[in-house]
């Protein structure tokens, strides 16, 4: 499967209404359990300004609103930002951005970041996915906060399930999975069969280690402050389901 995976650009073309259809299970009731820890995490503060990078469908940024935080939806996928922006919501205190993460239209405009389900890695070079987090940095009021919600690279490996298919009413999916060590990246092609048509898609995520993220923050001014393995708060290890990371942006001597 790895010798298919040749569109560098994959997130271009899969993020629309049948990344809708792979993912469904990512609900309201998910993305409350997800911000509620973030708000713990970072301490946030009502009325303050936040961003959800990544915000795909809208399903954090709307639970952040309610609460009562001013936020801002980022993404680079219309598709998703028109999905997010026809859901209810209060329009007082939600916008919509659409945007490469890795040059954000923003300059010390936000009290805190925050990036759900692996938006990071994305981008073939080192160089690339550091531009991502130069950009956060760049966003960020000094002394603002992020939460990126990130792959644990040990668990990853470990539970690869190289294939699977699933039927719903209407089209089937197919997914199939691949570890490629030269480049230490997970790889995933997703072919939605519908009336008798495949569609292809493709994923291609680095995977970083924790001690590799590390260094990448040290080429900002971005300092790590707290990592957990889950939404319930544990800590971090080889075993952990996820890599949580919890940081924030020196202060301007």
């Amino acid at each position: 499967m790895n010798s298919d995976v040749k569109n560098e650009n994959w997130y271009q073309d899969w993020f629309g209404q049948d990344y809708v259809k792979v993912y469904p299970h990512r609900d309201e009731k998910e993305a409350r359990q997800h911000v509620d820890f973030v708000i713990r995490a970072l301490g946030l503060k009502k009325n303050q300004h936040i961003l959800d990078l990544g915000c795909g469908g809208g399903r954090h940024a709307i639970r952040l609103s309610g609460l009562g935080y001013n936020t801002t939806c980022l993404d680079l996928s219309s598709v998703l930002l028109e999905i997010a922006k026809n859901k209810k919501y209060d329009k007082c205190c939600i916008r919509f951005v659409k945007a490469d993460m890795r040059k954000m239209p923003f300059t010390n405009t936000f009290d805190a970041l925050v990036s759900f389900f692996t938006t990071f890695g994305y981008f073939k070079t080192d160089d690339e996915n550091l531009k991502t987090l130069k950009s956060i940095e760049s966003v960020l009021k000094p002394g603002g906060v992020f939460f990126q919600d990130y792959l644990n690279k040990t668990y990853v490996i470990e539970n690869l399930v190289p294939f699977d298919s699933k039927k719903m009413p209407g089209y089937e999916i197919i997914q199939e999975r691949f570890y490629n060590k030269k480049d230490e990246r997970i790889e995933k092609k997703i072919s939605l069969i519908e009336n008798g048509k495949t569609r292809n898609y493709f994923e291609s995520v680095r995977l970083y280690t924790l001690e590799e993220m590390k260094n990448l923050l040290k080429k900002t001014s971005l300092t790590l402050q707290a990592t957990y393995g889950d939404f319930d708060g544990s800590d971090f290890s080889e075993n952990s389901p996820r890599l949580l990371l919890t940081g924030r942006k020196e202060a301007s001597v």
